[in-house]
């Protein structure tokens, strides 16, 4: 349980504090406002930049990557691994999808909320207009990060380097008009909290080598 803590203790605690102050945020911004902030700081360094870093919040990018690890560590971990792997992904598209399509079909994006006469939009960047919450971007990446680091964060700057990529995916996702800072925290929150179930089912499972002991 303590080495466990600790190959991950400072991506969570980094995570909590990205959502706690984006959430404060929330509180003390006006939705609309802060998106036109955000999206009024726009250079050409970052429309490429942010283009291609929110791929590694993608299904089919985290779906394969999952896939490598578990066959890296397979000797190591068995099914444990597989199963770790599989239900910390699955539980985020569940939960993700429940929410964008049942609970809040009707959350409109950045762009049909405010209208793309007012929004810059970066070049070659599919817009969406619908099933703006949550991020499933951001959910995914902080969920797959916090595996990645439970198999790699013995060195603390790999899991610092895991929550400053999995933040970038999130605030991507705002940067490029897909998404509000409301959807980002929610996604965050749900990544980490389906890291934690994930963890703690996993971890009730007797697997001979199992990877949440």
């Amino acid at each position: 349980m303590i080495s466990v803590f600790k190959r991950t203790n400072i991506y969570l605690i980094l995570s909590l504090a990205f959502i706690l102050i984006s959430t404060a945020c929330l509180f003390i911004t006006e939705k609309v406002s802060f998106h036109l902030f955000i999206n009024n700081s726009h250079s050409n360094f970052q429309d490429i930049f942010f283009k291609w870093i929110t791929h590694l919040g993608d299904g089919v990018f985290l779906t394969i990557s999952s896939i490598v690890l578990v066959a890296l560590f397979w000797k190591k971990y068995s099914y444990s691994i597989l199963s770790f792997a599989g239900l910390n992904l699955l539980l985020v598209a569940g939960i993700v999808q429940t929410l964008k399509r049942i609970i809040y079909f009707d959350a409109y994006r950045p762009m049909k909320f405010i209208g793309s006469d007012l929004l810059y939009l970066v070049p070659g960047v599919e817009i969406h207009a619908e099933n703006s919450f949550p991020s499933g971007h951001t959910a995914a990446a902080f969920a797959f990060f916090a595996f990645f680091t439970l198999l790699f964060g013995v060195k603390k700057w790999i899991q610092l380097a895991c929550v400053v990529t999995a933040v970038l995916v999130g605030y991507s996702r705002i940067y490029l008009s897909q998404h509000f800072l409301e959807d980002a925290v929610a996604g965050a929150s749900i990544g980490i909290s389906c890291f934690i179930v994930t963890y703690l089912i996993i971890r009730m499972i007797p697997f001979k080598f199992n990877i949440a002991n």
